[in-house]
């Protein structure tokens, strides 16, 4: 497997109002997608299976009364794997340049590669818990997400229709958004 991310600007979290946010993170979304896309393409010209895989929904799997989705692999999963990061707190992956600010994207292939070495940092304080304590919904406990709690906010409607992410919480109070090494 191959698996990548981008960084989204700390900017967007400082923003009085949420539409930046959502506006970058559909865009990352878009831009992960593309490059899975590129990649499979140029991988099977060169004889390789490469199956995208989506960075977002639609999800492979969908339980309507617990509000929960699951993708193909679970990329925070895979990306630990692939020592991109620790899952955190917030059960976001925390890798040690770009923080909690970042977004997966990956491909599955037909070829062995050499992974890199599992994340061994420790990407959070200890005894912080600014994340479980600051969600509105009470949807984290260290460990886990309740999907269903945190789906109840996480969108919202304009007055014309478009979607906004209306929660990024846990992100915005992680102390230390610019990487742990900084």
């Amino acid at each position: 497997m191959q698996i990548f991310a981008s960084y989204f600007p700390l900017s967007t979290l400082q923003a009085k109002t949420n539409a930046p946010y959502t506006f970058v993170r559909n865009m990352i979304i878009n831009k992960l997608d593309q490059i899975s896309f590129q990649l499979s393409i140029e991988l099977e010209k060169k004889g390789v299976i490469s199956v995208p895989i989506l960075s977002s929904e639609p999800y492979d799997y969908w339980d309507y009364d617990r509000r929960h989705g699951r993708g193909i692999i679970s990329l925070k999963h895979a990306g630990f794997l692939a020592g991109l990061g620790i899952l955190g707190k917030d059960t976001l992956l925390i890798n040690d340049k770009y923080e909690n600010l970042i977004w997966l994207g990956a491909n599955i292939v037909s070829i062995d590669l050499k992974p890199d070495p599992i994340a061994t940092y420790q990407a959070y304080i200890f005894n912080c818990s600014l994340c479980i304590d600051s969600c509105p919904q009470h949807a984290l406990d260290g460990v886990t997400i309740n999907q269903k709690m945190c789906r109840e906010i996480m969108f919202t409607s304009s007055e014309c229709g478009g979607s906004v992410l209306s929660c990024n919480i846990c992100r915005k109070v992680c102390p230390h958004h610019m990487g742990l090494n900084k």
